[in-house]
């Protein structure tokens, strides 16, 4: 069970990152005025039929996998409650399958990586995986390969990502757990995308993790007074939400 506990704790932690990426950089198949349409369900749902379609008659394309991947993902974490745990189980299988596919059709290309670490989690989770922290390491493998090949994908958010499975997964030889390199690359995730609210959400919850209220309290005001987005209003949501929540729960510890 604690290996379960382990594994649910950082990917529902990464989660609140995940969506935002999309809407930042899509490529080919969806325009702007297109991309607009995941802030609502009927629009991500378009969006689904969309790429379904171009996947079908392209199965080959690089572009249309790993952008299929991230939609999966974006309606199974976003739109799907949790009491819908089958149908988020399918979601997180199709995102982890296009972005496996991805990766097999371009092995240098940094957006079928990021999303097959981002599939793998959000799957193992949804699937509840006990067995090992395979997936939590996996998770960190494929944010290292995207690092590799661009440091500042997606203004450094897989810094982040991989600075949350450093400082929730458990030490060696357990598993790659590591307080100094998790701090590491979070100063490295500030470097990319310090105006990023989703950094300051990932951030304070390490801190929290390690008692260090006092810098999670600074952490969280500066992430609540960032400006708000209007371009992704869904994850800024979300976003707001969780540090008015981690507010709360800091206030009660530095009492």
């Amino acid at each position: 069970m604690e290996k379960r506990n382990v594994l649910v704790k950082i990917f529902m932690i990464l989660a609140v990152s995940f969506g935002i990426l999309y809407a930042n950089e899509l490529k080919d198949i969806t325009t702007n005025d297109l991309a607009k349409k995941r802030n609502t369900l009927e629009g991500t749902l378009e969006l689904i039929t969309t790429l379904q379609a171009k996947l079908k008659a392209e199965p080959n394309s690089y572009d249309a996998s790993w952008q299929y991947a991230a939609i999966c993902y974006f309606y199974g974490d976003y739109y799907l409650k949790d009491t819908d745990k089958e149908k988020k189980k399918k979601y997180f299988t199709l995102c982890k399958d296009a972005a496996e596919n991805a990766v097999k059709l371009n092995p240098k290309g940094v957006d079928g990586h990021y999303w097959l670490g981002i599939g793998l989690g959000m799957w193992s989770d949804a699937n509840g995986i006990l067995d090992s922290l395979f997936f939590a390491d996996d998770v960190a493998n494929e944010m290292t390969k995207v690092i590799e090949m661009n440091p500042g994908y997606f203004r450094g958010t897989p810094w982040m990502v991989r600075a949350s499975v450093y400082a929730f997964a458990p030490g060696w030889p357990l598993s790659i757990g590591d307080t100094e390199k998790a701090y590491a690359d979070v100063k490295m995730a500030f470097k990319y995308g310090g105006d990023y609210r989703v950094m300051y959400v990932l951030y304070c919850r390490i801190l929290m993790h390690n008692s260090r209220w006092k810098d999670a309290m600074t952490v969280i005001n500066k992430g609540l007074a960032l400006p708000y987005d209007k371009n992704i209003p869904v994850e800024e949501d979300a976003a707001i939400a969780k540090l008015k929540d981690y507010k709360i729960q800091v206030q009660k510890e530095l009492k």
